[in-house]
């Protein structure tokens, strides 16, 4: 008997949503939910730093001197970061910005399963992880929602540009 690669990439996606969830309602738990967000957005915050550094380390890319990285980088390491999780996402560079579009998301989709979608306010996450993820790559980085699943549109939707 033996998994496939493919089966073992599912397992892998599906790892790090539950792991992530079950730490979450063992802190809400034991601290309540403001604490457990509060500690949840620390966690992903470094998370995604870490991330990034390992795939800029991968890719030979130096974020942390010289010029900022091209809005092009800048969508390839976003859309990469996203994938990691199962996400589907494509941005687009559009002369100054980047149009970053995510058609499924593991993430809303594990809330709507346990029915926490209108508990846990995904846009406000999304607010703060990706923000600074984004400043991590560049400082003069932001980003501003204009279509969200938890407001009922059929995708999420934010522009990249900068300040």
């Amino acid at each position: 008997m033996e998994l496939t690669p493919r089966q073992l990439e599912e397992l892998r996606l599906g790892a790090l949503t539950a792991i992530d969830g079950l730490w979450f309602l063992e802190v809400e738990s034991a601290y309540g939910f403001e604490a457990a967000l509060e500690l949840d957005l620390e966690v992903w915050k470094k998370y995604g730093l870490v991330v990034l550094k390992r795939m800029a380390r991968m890719l030979g890319l130096d974020l942390t001197s010289g010029p900022p990285p091209d809005l092009e980088t800048v969508n390839f390491l976003m859309e990469n970061i996203c994938r990691i999780d199962g996400t589907e996402c494509r941005g687009e560079v559009r002369g100054g910005e980047v149009l970053f579009r995510v058609t499924r998301c593991s993430w809303w989709e594990n809330l709507k399963r346990a029915g926490r979608e209108r508990v846990v306010p995904c846009e406000d996450i999304d607010n703060t992880i990706f923000r600074h993820w984004l400043e991590a790559v560049d400082p003069s980085l932001d980003f501003e929602i204009t279509a969200s699943l938890p407001r009922g549109d059929s995708f999420c939707e934010w522009v990249i540009r900068r300040r």
